[in-house]
């Protein structure tokens, strides 16, 4: 999962850039808890989470024992800019019915310290319609390439590429493309966290001129103190604090009234705070691994954890670079309505990105089957059958299509995901 160019610039408070794709690697691998396995989420986590997300189909998709029916009036129903906008192909209540996804929209948070180099990094997600989402903070330690031959980290590339090389590496490691970024100094926080400051928390050790308990930090520190790293500490001590800073901001946007940030409402930084504040899913570090090299500390994403993390955080991600996620189209064979957002969930940890939901051609499927078109895409499909824990593999005539696996859920399909 290597990452190719992206084009930007710096946006100061409210700035975005667009992140274009580029070229091929191998197929994906489960990504990535937080540093030493630590996790906090808000109050919505587990059973509650899975709700959700049904929820966030149903809400876009109308489900009925039929099967996954997706509501006609889905594509006026949200705003087309998020997630969940589904174009409408047949009846929605009909045999067959496909349609598209829209992904999930994200933004890389880029933060420069007062001394030029990588502070920190932070990837926002939004739910549908701006009504809610999440943020993963990323260590500048993080070794910036999936392939573990490579040692160089985000600090490294960021200080010969800049805010844009970071973004593309990040969506390269994560297989998450970032669909803008923002690079942001101390006087872009200063002017954010202005509006609502100071920003109340309460720090377990003390760091540089904050002394451990609670504090009230002013918006002119907020920079220095996302910066802030005592000599004997790592970025994993500087993750979780920057962790509790983006939690206890966002209570407080919620909170207050529709000036609580500056800037734009329909982009950047502005769009993505709001929307996020206004129903926090989870805010939670990146789930990593130390590698310690003879240069220094380096991180590495937790592959058993941070997958999890990530499928609940971008639920409908792209991929970063071609062929570092399998393009999936998702069918339910069932009467089950809620397979299809354990599927989509379950595939989409495990590498896949779901382009196409919709319903079989009957709802009496009895086993899960996974089909491809072409001898090149046997590869992918033969790994999605894996992952699946399903035999059934077939080869459909050639279509003229980017998507490159076909899931048909069968009535074994909860079985499968539950294994």
């Amino acid at each position: 999962m290597t990452a190719g160019p992206m084009s930007g610039e710096r946006g100061g408070e409210g700035g975005a850039t667009t992140a274009p794709s580029a070229a091929p690697p191998e197929p994906p691998a489960p990504v990535p808890l937080g540093p030493g396995g630590h996790r906090r989420r808000s109050d919505l986590t587990g059973p509650a989470l899975r709700r959700r997300r049904t929820l966030v189909l149903a809400g876009m998709a109308g489900l009925t024992l039929a099967g996954v029916l997706l509501a006609t009036a889905g594509v006026s129903m949200v705003r087309n800019s998020t997630v969940g906008r589904y174009e409408q192909a047949l009846g929605a209540d009909e045999p067959g019915y496909q349609a598209l996804v829209v992904p999930t929209p994200t933004l890389a948070v880029v933060q420069r310290a007062p001394d030029g180099t990588l502070a920190g990094m932070s990837l926002l997600a939004l739910e549908p319609g701006d009504e809610g989402g999440s943020v993963v903070v990323v260590p500048p330690s993080l070794v910036a390439s999936p392939d573990p031959t490579l040692t160089a980290t985000l600090a490294d590339v960021y200080r010969s590429d800049g805010a844009v090389g970071a973004t593309a590496s990040l969506g390269g490691v994560l297989a998450v493309a970032m669909g803008e970024h923002v690079e942001l100094d101390d006087a872009d926080w200063a002017r954010l966290v202005d509006p609502v400051g100071p920003v109340e928390l309460t720090l377990d050790n003390a760091v540089g001129e904050w002394a451990a308990g609670p504090i009230s930090l002013e918006a002119a520190d907020v920079g220095r103190f996302l910066a802030a790293r005592d000599p004997e500490e790592t970025d994993l001590d500087r993750l979780e604090r920057q962790e509790q800073f983006w939690t206890a901001w966002l209570q407080q946007v919620g909170e207050g009234d529709d000036d609580a940030v500056p800037g734009e409402v329909e982009s950047g930084v502005g769009r993505f705070v709001r929307g996020i504040a206004a129903d926090t899913v989870l805010t939670e570090a990146l789930p990593v691994e130390r590698d310690d090299q003879p240069d220094g500390l380096h991180l590495r994403p937790n592959p058993g954890q941070a997958s999890d993390l990530l499928a609940h955080a971008v639920p409908f991600p792209t991929s970063p670079v071609a062929g570092a996620r399998v393009k999936v189209r998702l069918l339910n064979g069932t009467s089950d309505p809620s397979l299809t957002t354990e599927a989509a969930t379950f595939l989409v940890a495990n590498g896949s990105e779901i382009d196409i939901v919709g319903n079989a051609s009957g709802f009496d499927v009895t086993e899960t089957t996974v089909s491809y078109t072409g001898s090149d895409r046997l590869r992918l499909a033969a790994w999605v059958a894996a992952v699946l824990g399903t035999e059934n593999l077939e080869e459909l005539p050639p279509a003229e299509d980017e998507i490159d696996v076909t899931v048909v859920l069968g009535n074994d399909a909860r079985d499968l995901i539950g294994r």
